[in-house]
């Protein structure tokens, strides 16, 4: 059995490791053309994703996942997460971990994961076919192919595979969202010492705040400066107002410090200290995919944000993707000893994957909504509520 994998993400990654740990063959393929190609976005929060991740990736480099957190420091399995009141300044509500928690650096952790595989960069898949003989023929742009027994799509939001199996796009979302990475001098940072992540709604505009620590910089006087990502995000107005929306970095620093004005400080000036000039601002458009089933023609399936794409609000998506394939790898060990078909291991991938996902992918959904309404801010709301860890890891310990 040869297992064919697109997309060098974090569920990818994780899914090479498990069939290179099981000696099941896999290809990995990647669009990018290198591993620097593009940056891997701000920091993900692992929490019942760690479980399968370390099963996957075995001790050594489980060991090494530590290297990856933002502030090793900071006793994060103890933390709260906190969302605050951005009218006073105030927490309203703590919302509380899971046994185990990291916020690791999602670049560090891509590069830790990428070792000991073999990547095939410059890889963009263009379609796919069965072949007579039950196998799965991949084409890629640069016009080689390769063949293999099953194709796994962990190709991303955009997956090109998820598209081919069943044609469906991303499910745009009524938020307008605008970020920027930005440097905090160590007198700036001082305010937040401690707290690697936490939210705010500002309840007269229902205006959000979102607050993540990304590196951490010793100085020369035993201080440090750090550098965060910073979003501030409305519901979105449409028609006109949509078509007014600025596209240049000056013009998105202007606009978020405008909506940022109704924060207490030091909230306020976490969005109006950004620098008028700064050049790493970006319009992120809120999107998921609620985990629409697939014809999988006995060959092919996905896993991670091709599969479920999920809304940045919870912090689940990453800890479903590493699921995904901790469990793909177990259904191919069990194809693998003879003990099922791949027409069965992937029906039994899916029944599971259907039944958790899309109620995750629509919680995300709601708690991106709830974030721009105050009233509906209630302990009950996905935005603030526990996580919910998966019914397949419910009798793990640690998690």
């Amino acid at each position: 059995m040869h297992v064919l994998i697109n997309g060098c993400g974090i569920a990818g990654l994780t899914l090479a490791h498990g069939c290179k740990r099981h000696g099941i063959p896999y290809s990995l393929f990647e669009k990018d053309p290198s591993a620097s190609a593009r940056t891997q976005g701000w920091s993900l929060t692992l929490h019942f994703g760690l479980e399968p991740l370390e099963r996957m990736i075995g001790p050594e480099l489980s060991k090494r996942v530590p290297e990856t957190v933002i502030d090793p420091r900071i006793n994060q399995a103890a933390g709260h997460f906190t969302h605050i009141d951005g009218g006073t300044g105030k927490v309203r509500h703590s919302i509380p971990p899971t046994k185990r928690l990291q916020q690791v650096d999602r670049k560090k952790l891509r590069n830790l994961l990428m070792n000991g595989l073999d990547i095939q960069w410059g890889k963009e898949l263009k379609t796919f076919k069965n072949t007579e003989d039950g196998k799965v023929t991949v084409e890629f742009t640069d016009g080689t192919s390769a063949t293999g027994d099953i194709l796994i799509g962990a190709d991303g939001s955009g997956s090109t595979v998820r598209k081919i199996l069943n044609g469906l796009d991303l499910e745009q979302q009524p938020v307008t969202l605008f970020g920027a990475t930005r440097h905090f001098t160590a007198d700036q940072a001082a305010p937040f010492d401690g707290r690697f992540l936490f939210h705010a709604t500002e309840p007269v505009n229902n205006t959000f705040l979102w607050y993540g620590v990304q590196t951490i910089h010793a100085e020369p006087d035993g201080r440090e400066s750090l550098e965060a990502f910073v979003a501030i995000s409305w519901l979105s107005e449409g028609g006109k107002a949509e078509a007014r929306l600025p596209t240049d970095h000056t013009g998105r620093v202007k606009l978020m410090k405008e909506r940022a004005q109704a924060f207490a400080e030091p909230l306020r000036s976490i969005i109006t200290d950004i620098p008028d000039d700064l050049q790493t601002t970006a319009r992120i458009h809120v999107a998921d995919y609620p985990c629409h089933p697939w014809a999988n023609r006995g060959v092919a399936t996905l896993a991670g944000d091709a599969a479920h794409a999920m809304t940045m609000y919870r912090g689940e998506g990453a800890n479903h993707g590493v699921l995904d394939a901790a469990l793909i790898v177990d259904q191919l060990i069990e194809v693998q000893a003879g003990r099922k078909t791949k027409v069965e291991a992937l029906r039994d991938y899916e029944e599971d994957l259907f039944s958790r996902a899309p109620a995750a992918v629509l919680r995300s959904r709601q708690a991106a909504l709830d974030a721009h309404s105050w009233v509906s801010i209630t302990p009950d709301s996905p935005l603030v509520g526990p996580r919910v860890v998966p019914d397949v890891l419910k009798d793990t310990q640690n998690v």
